[in-house]
């Protein structure tokens, strides 16, 4: 990339090595390049989030107040490209759905939208008949539980699915650790844990006076 302020070789980095300027980000860049890291779901959290908070210092607003309007633009798009990367990859769930939709199956929009760098053609995942059921009747108990002022059958509830939602990102965590991962099999279990982490949501505490009850 040729830098807009000096026409010197600017590289792939954010700022130019000559003279300092912001660069335009490239569009075509996926979430794990905006942070310098490998297509891995099992991600350092504190580095990614370490890479986030200085990435974030550079591009503060306060620092391109008064500079070229060329400047302004590059370190918004930046920013934005930035917090959407972030979004995606902070989040367990969302960065496996991005994971697979890069391999071209799509189970669901990344957090904060489609996002450069996943395949054209893309396979969506099927429901599994059971899973639908299952959940369906988890909010049926859900709601007759809520309806009776039933506490501890909520709790209850929470607790289960809780514990469903989490073998199935560690079976996730697993299966991407493989050499050859299983997309399939990866693609089934995140469905569920999109279900459960839904479920989980509706059933989080409304001013019920149960301890536990919150994740």
């Amino acid at each position: 990339m040729i830098c807009w302020s000096c026409e010197k070789d600017a590289g792939v980095s954010m700022l130019c090595p000559g003279c300092g300027a912001v660069q335009p980000p490239d569009r075509s860049a996926d979430s794990f390049h905006v942070f310098g890291l490998p297509r891995k779901f099992d991600l350092d959290l504190a580095d990614l989030e370490r890479r986030y908070k200085e990435m974030t210092k550079i591009l503060h607003p306060d620092r391109f107040a008064r500079a070229d309007p060329r400047a302004r633009r590059a370190s918004l798009e930046r920013s934005v490209q930035l917090n959407l990367a972030w979004r995606t990859l902070s989040q367990p769930v969302a960065r496996a759905e991005y994971m697979l939709s890069l391999a071209g199956v799509e189970v669901g929009e990344p957090a904060g939208g489609r996002q450069a760098g996943g395949a054209d053609n893309r396979a969506t995942q099927p429901m599994d008949t059971a899973l639908l059921v299952e959940v369906m009747e988890l909010r049926e108990a859900l709601a007759e539980a809520r309806a009776r002022g039933d506490s501890a059958k909520v709790a209850t509830l929470f607790a289960r699915v809780q514990t469903n939602h989490d073998r199935e990102m560690a079976e996730v965590a697993a299966a991407f650790a493989a050499g050859q991962p299983d997309i399939a099999a990866i693609a089934a279990r995140l469905v569920a844990a999109r279900y459960y982490r839904r479920f989980l949501e509706e059933a989080e505490p409304r001013g019920e006076s149960e301890e536990g009850l919150a994740k």
